[in-house]
This record gives structure tokens, sequence and C-alpha cells, in this order.
């Protein structure tokens, strides 16, 4: 997948799981590669019923290269099997 500094990315997930968002929701952020902080995020209420989406909108100064845009706070959820069901992740490329 391929973004723009300004543009929309979409995370999404098929997976089901049993766990309800954390009593503040979903964290959603994208940031460089893996660098820590995200630089942009977003808070849902989405439930993991196999059609979670969210879209979150990058900065105009997001930086060029691979990017990461992932559930930030998914060990917040109760989920048997370590929260991988409500931590879905995906890279990306911004370009210009």
């Amino acid at each position: 997948m391929r973004a723009v500094p300004g543009g929309t990315v979409t995370i999404s997930s098929e997976d089901t799981c049993d766990t309800a968002p954390p009593t503040d929701g979903w964290k959603v952020g994208a940031g460089r590669g893996g660098d820590g902080d995200p630089l942009s995020s977003v808070t849902t209420t989405e439930t993991f019923d196999g059609s979670f989406q969210v879209e979150l909108t990058l900065p105009t100064e997001f930086p060029l290269g691979e990017a990461c845009a992932a559930v930030t706070n998914w060990d917040l959820g109760d989920c048997d099997d370590t929260g991988s069901c409500a931590g879905p992740s995906s890279t990306f490329q911004v370009v210009e």
C-alpha cells in the first residue's frame, strides 16, 4: 500500500476477537517503520467482529519511506490468545 503525506490510510482486520474495546477505545497510530511513538493517531470503539476498519490521516510533514499503522494499545484487551486478534498492523510506503 502507498500513501502520501497529508493523505489517509486505512487499517482493517477480518479477524474476530471477543475482547471489548478498552474504556477509552482502541488507539490506532501510524509512524515510521516501527520507530516508537505514532506521528498520527485516532481512537475508535470499533469491535473486532470481522469488519474492523479505521481511517487515519497522516500529517503533511509525515516522513517519506516505510511506515507502520497499528492498534497501539492492543495489550489492554482481554483476549485468551495473547492479544494478537486485537493487534492488527500493516506496513506501507509514504511517497511524494
